[in-house]
């Protein structure tokens, strides 16, 4: 059987659809997704009904928590100064532009998943076995982190998101992998990215995807929506980049 898992959707639609016409043509299965699909993009309830009427599985990420139970923070780890600020700002925008109803559903997204799929077990959430919604394990990370996480339980693949960098890492017979992000790459590519796993009997492939998508549409709508232009600027580069200091001498309030 084939799965597809996707991540990091953050609110771009045009990437979403783009990533979902992609998969169509590759006879997949089942697709699961690693969190936040919202933040950062102009159009949280659209992408919460594709997710919805699709019936793809979902755990919860950082953002989907923030909005879902309407916090000042997403919990991210932001350079100080504008980058900051821009933050503060797509959480008070997503907050009041997810319905209810659609915050209700971000709150009762599971943490994690485990199930078993042609003899081999998974274990799924947005950022670590050890802080769900919070840990990023980046390719970078010493190898002492991944011995950890592949002791955690008896799973022989661990899928992660939040870091929005595609990786693969194989320690003690079991691997570790992040499809990086459908709406909001860091690898400097303007491109959509996920997963694709094939798999029979306990044996395994995986090939990570990379997807055009009309960058400019989501460009314009999030300048025309109001939201901070620097997000529009991280989804033509492709990646974050120094935001420089902040604009206003505190942080922006929590306001519906």
């Amino acid at each position: 059987m084939k799965i597809a898992f996707i991540s990091d959707i953050h609110a771009n639609l045009e990437a979403f659809e783009s990533v979902l016409k992609d998969i169509e043509k590759k006879e997949i299965n089942e697709i699961y997704c690693l969190g936040d699909i919202v933040g950062y993009g102009p159009n949280p309830n659209e992408v919460i009904e594709i997710i919805k009427n699709k019936n793809i599985k979902c755990v919860r990420g950082n953002y989907d928590d923030a909005i879902g139970f309407e916090k000042e923070s997403c919990g991210c780890a932001y350079n100080p100064g504008r980058e900051t600020e821009v933050g503060d700002e797509s959480i008070n925008w997503t907050i009041k532009n997810t319905s209810k109803e659609n915050k209700k559903f971000l709150r009762e997204l599971p943490l994690y998943m485990e199930f078993e799929k042609e003899n081999l077990r998974f274990f799924l959430t947005h950022g670590s076995p050890f802080d769900n919604l919070f840990e990023y394990i980046k390719p970078s990370d010493n190898a002492e982190k991944f011995i950890k996480i592949s002791l955690y339980n008896n799973s022989e693949i661990f899928v992660f998101g939040h870091t929005h960098l595609m990786m693969a890492k194989h320690i003690n017979g079991k691997v570790i992998l992040n499809p990086g992000s459908v709406g909001r790459t860091k690898d400097g590519e303007p491109l959509a990215t996920y997963l694709i796993m094939d798999i029979f009997n306990g044996i395994y492939s995986y090939e990570f995807i990379k997807v055009k998508y009309n960058v400019k549409t989501t460009i314009e709508k999030i300048v025309n929506v109001g939201l901070p232009v620097e997000l529009a600027v991280v989804l033509a580069l492709g990646k974050t980049y120094n935001m420089g200091k902040a604009k206003i001498n505190s942080r922006i309030g929590f306001r519906l």
